[in-house]
């Protein structure tokens, strides 16, 4: 066998490869595209899957990520406040600390706007099912907005449990019930 021969052969055999390593990129780029159209084009249900409440106020959408969410338990529910808290970061919510309120006699669940940008405390109301909201401004604090749980918090967590888990988490269960 020449060296020609045994070079043209070694050509063959990795351009096989470069074709499959050129169809395997296009196929994830190609599905980086269509997660990318779907996650912008429907625009009508946050990350959890709940329909948003239509913000009456107007104004661009707040980039869930950057907002910087403590939550205070004030309901007596044990618990609360860490269910609410996986809740708001599964709908993609910076929740930088969570725990229990001062006092347990919160009659309602209310989110306070801490930094003087409402629209990030309509953006956290909204993913709470349209609870209030108050503005309530400090800046000591490294956070942009309170979500303090009130006695209506069983009812709020009922509703957050109901549609709660995420995209991610329907998916592992589709593909538990595909592959058993």
């Amino acid at each position: 066998m020449s060296a020609r021969t045994a070079r043209g052969k070694r050509r063959s055999g990795s351009g096989c490869l470069e074709t499959a390593a050129l169809v395997v990129f296009a196929l994830l780029l190609g599905a980086f595209a269509a997660s990318t159209w779907i996650r912008h084009s429907g625009g009508s249900e946050d990350p959890a899957g709940l329909p948003t409440a239509p913000d009456s106020l107007g104004g661009p959408p707040v980039g869930r990520a950057r907002i910087r969410v403590e939550v205070r338990n004030g309901s007596g529910v044990p618990g609360a406040a860490a269910r609410v808290t996986e809740y708001l970061r599964e709908a993609g919510f910076d929740v930088v600390d969570f725990g229990n309120a001062a006092v347990f006699d919160q009659p309602q669940t209310v989110v306070i706007d801490r930094v003087g940008a409402p629209g990030q405390a309509r953006e956290v109301a909204a993913a709470l099912r349209g609870v209030s909201i108050e503005s309530r401004v400090d800046t000591t604090l490294f956070l942009d907005v309170t979500v303090l749980l009130g006695r209506d918090a069983p009812s709020l967590l009922a509703g957050a449990e109901a549609g709660s888990g995420g995209r991610w988490r329907r998916l592992l269960d589709r593909l538990r019930e595909l592959w058993p």
